[in-house]
Protein backbone atom coordinates (compact mmCIF):
# COMPACT_ATOMS: atom_id res chain seq x y z
CA UNK A 1 0.00 0.00 0.00
CA UNK A 2 1.34 3.80 -1.13
CA UNK A 3 1.49 6.27 1.12
CA UNK A 4 1.76 9.84 0.93
CA UNK A 5 3.42 11.46 3.57
CA UNK A 6 2.45 15.23 3.58
CA UNK A 7 5.69 17.70 5.54
CA UNK A 8 5.55 20.92 6.52
CA UNK A 9 8.18 23.49 6.45
CA UNK A 10 8.75 26.75 7.75
CA UNK A 11 11.15 29.34 8.52
CA UNK A 12 12.19 29.51 12.30
CA UNK A 13 15.25 30.83 13.84
CA UNK A 14 16.59 34.27 14.87
CA UNK A 15 18.22 37.32 12.44
CA UNK A 16 21.92 35.81 11.09
CA UNK A 17 20.53 32.26 12.29
CA UNK A 18 17.60 31.62 10.23
CA UNK A 19 16.42 27.53 9.14
CA UNK A 20 14.16 25.72 7.34
CA UNK A 21 12.09 23.74 10.09
CA UNK A 22 10.21 20.42 8.82
CA UNK A 23 7.80 17.99 10.14
CA UNK A 24 5.57 15.31 9.34
CA UNK A 25 1.55 17.07 9.23
CA UNK A 26 -0.10 14.05 7.74
CA UNK A 27 -0.38 10.45 5.88
CA UNK A 28 -2.90 10.41 2.89
CA UNK A 29 -3.79 7.57 0.94
CA UNK A 30 -3.40 9.29 -2.36
CA UNK A 31 -1.85 12.67 -4.35
CA UNK A 32 -5.28 13.80 -4.09
CA UNK A 33 -6.20 13.42 -0.73
CA UNK A 34 -2.77 14.87 0.14
CA UNK A 35 -3.77 18.13 -1.68
CA UNK A 36 -7.32 18.48 -0.33
CA UNK A 37 -5.20 17.85 3.03
CA UNK A 38 -3.29 21.02 2.20
CA UNK A 39 -5.79 23.37 0.83
CA UNK A 40 -7.69 23.04 3.82
CA UNK A 41 -4.86 23.46 6.58
CA UNK A 42 -4.02 27.57 7.33
CA UNK A 43 -0.08 27.90 8.01
CA UNK A 44 2.26 30.67 8.38
CA UNK A 45 3.07 32.77 5.42
CA UNK A 46 6.81 31.38 5.68
CA UNK A 47 6.42 28.42 5.24
CA UNK A 48 5.62 25.92 2.26
CA UNK A 49 4.97 21.64 2.10
CA UNK A 50 6.48 18.81 0.47
CA UNK A 51 5.01 15.25 -0.64
CA UNK A 52 6.86 12.34 -0.83
CA UNK A 53 5.68 8.83 -0.89
CA UNK A 54 6.18 5.62 -0.37
CA UNK A 55 5.35 1.92 0.46
CA UNK A 56 3.90 1.42 3.86
CA UNK A 57 6.37 -0.78 6.26
CA UNK A 58 8.63 -0.39 3.86
CA UNK A 59 12.61 0.48 4.72
CA UNK A 60 13.37 2.50 1.94
CA UNK A 61 13.46 6.29 1.82
CA UNK A 62 10.31 8.03 0.39
CA UNK A 63 10.30 9.55 -2.91
CA UNK A 64 10.12 12.94 -3.19
CA UNK A 65 6.91 14.15 -5.09
CA UNK A 66 7.09 17.39 -5.28
CA UNK A 67 7.04 21.29 -3.57
CA UNK A 68 3.97 22.97 -2.58
CA UNK A 69 2.90 26.59 -1.57
CA UNK A 70 1.13 27.17 0.91
CA UNK A 71 -2.20 26.82 -0.74
CA UNK A 72 -1.82 23.75 -2.57
CA UNK A 73 -0.15 24.78 -6.01
CA UNK A 74 3.06 22.70 -7.32
CA UNK A 75 6.18 25.08 -6.94
CA UNK A 76 9.56 24.01 -8.62
CA UNK A 77 11.85 24.39 -5.71
CA UNK A 78 11.56 25.50 -1.61
CA UNK A 79 10.88 29.34 -1.86
CA UNK A 80 13.58 29.65 1.08
CA UNK A 81 14.33 32.92 0.82
CA UNK A 82 10.88 34.67 -0.52
CA UNK A 83 10.02 33.30 2.78
CA UNK A 84 12.92 34.56 5.16
CA UNK A 85 11.87 37.96 3.70
CA UNK A 86 8.42 37.31 4.74
CA UNK A 87 9.51 36.22 8.42
CA UNK A 88 11.87 39.26 8.64
CA UNK A 89 8.50 40.96 8.34
CA UNK A 90 6.16 39.61 10.40
CA UNK A 91 5.43 41.78 13.55
CA UNK A 92 7.28 40.74 16.74
CA UNK A 93 5.83 38.45 19.18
Amino acid sequence: MKIFIVLHHEIMGVPGNYRADEMVFYAARSLTKALELIKKTHVSRWSWWEIQVCELDDSEWPEHIGYFGRRGGKIAKPPYDKCIVIFEQRPSE
